[in-house]
This record gives C-alpha cells, structure tokens and sequence, in this order.
C-alpha cells in the first residue's frame, strides 16, 4: 500500500473517532432529561456499594466578579437521572469575595449542580460570616445570580441581636439582605441583647 493512502486512512480513523467522542460526551449528555432541582428531595444515605459514589470531593469556581465558590464533601453521588447533579454528604462550601471576606455554609446534604454551580443544602445547615450566625432548615445558591435564599425556621444571631423568620434572601454583590415571613400576618421576632442576655 502507498503511504499517502495509509496517512490518509489513519486520519480518518482518528476524524471518525474524535466525532464519535464528541457526540457522545456533549450531545449525547445535553439531550439528557432535566431535573427540577428545587422540587428534588435530598436522600441523605448513599448506597455505599454503588459504583458511582465518590470520595472527598472538591471543586472551585470564580465568578464573574472575581468571588470564589468552593465546595467540598466527604462523600458524593452522581444523580442516575441526570449527570449534572451530585448528591453530597457532609458538606461545606465556601464563598471568598474579591476582599478576602468569606461566607462559610455547612450542612449535612446537598445537591450541586456542576453545570451551573447552583446549590440546594438542607439539614442542619449553619452559615458563618463574620460575627453573623444563621441556622435554617434549607438553602439554595444561585451562583450566577449571586443569591442566597434561606429558607424554613431561620435563626440568625450576631453580638447582640437575635432574630426569627421563615425566609432570607441575600444579595452576594451588594451584601444586602431581606428578611421576611411567610405569612404576612406574622411579625418577625427580633430580640436583642442586654446585659449579655437576649
């Protein structure tokens, strides 16, 4: 055989192999059925025999205002109906702004979202910043929007204020923040420290 016709054929060896790679690492992957991440349920026990169970898990992002995300987990889950998602256990995640300031959650579950970097936490969920202190029962990032919403039995607690609502909402560029209940009718509980007692 000439060699130009072996070169040739192993060029189109390698053309068909690089398409068959991409069709079904991207495309294939992006007809996958979507998952209302809001609605989904947060299983905190992960079958420990399952073959796509992860260990120490980590991943870093930055923003497009120069904040870092990052999140890590002691144990993690690809999600079977969608592999964007990861079901994480013993979780904490931190964010650093571009002043070095830094947001740490903690929780004992959670689903990332490794396509858009979203984060739904629950259960015993603690928030640190600075000398601010918040518990509630759920939380979901929205990395793009730079939000946090808190939401379900929020106990905030800084030097001398102690406070009670039903949701959170706040704003990762402007640091401003919104707090309010549920139901209109009920007034958020504030309680403030005196002589080192609330």
């Amino acid at each position: 055989m000439n060699k130009k016709i072996i070169i040739q054929l192993i060029l189109f060896f390698f053309i068909v192999l690089f398409l068959s790679l991409f069709y079904f690492s991207y495309i294939f992957q992006k007809e996958a059925i979507n998952v209302d991440v809001e609605n989904k349920t947060i299983v905190s026990d992960i079958d420990k025999n399952s073959s796509n169970k992860i260990e120490d898990i980590e991943y870093a992002v930055n923003d497009s205002v120069g904040n870092k995300y990052i999140i890590k987990a002691k144990f993690g889950k690809i999600l079977d109906d969608n592999g964007d998602l990861i079901l994480m256990e013993k979780v904490e995640a931190n964010i650093v702004f571009n002043n070095y300031e830094k947001i740490i959650i903690k929780s004992d579950s959670a689903i990332y979202n490794i396509a858009n970097y979203d984060t739904n936490f629950e259960d015993n969920i603690l928030i640190e910043y600075q000398e601010h202190e918040i518990t509630c029962n759920k939380i979901d990032l929205l990395f793009k929007d730079h939000k946090i919403n808190l939401y379900e039995n929020i106990n905030y607690k800084n030097l001398n204020t102690y406070l009670l609502a039903d949701r959170m909402e706040i704003d990762l560029i402007t640091k401003d923040s919104k707090i309010y209940m549920n139901n209109k009718n009920k007034k958020i509980e504030v309680t403030y420290k005196n002589n080192g007692n609330y």
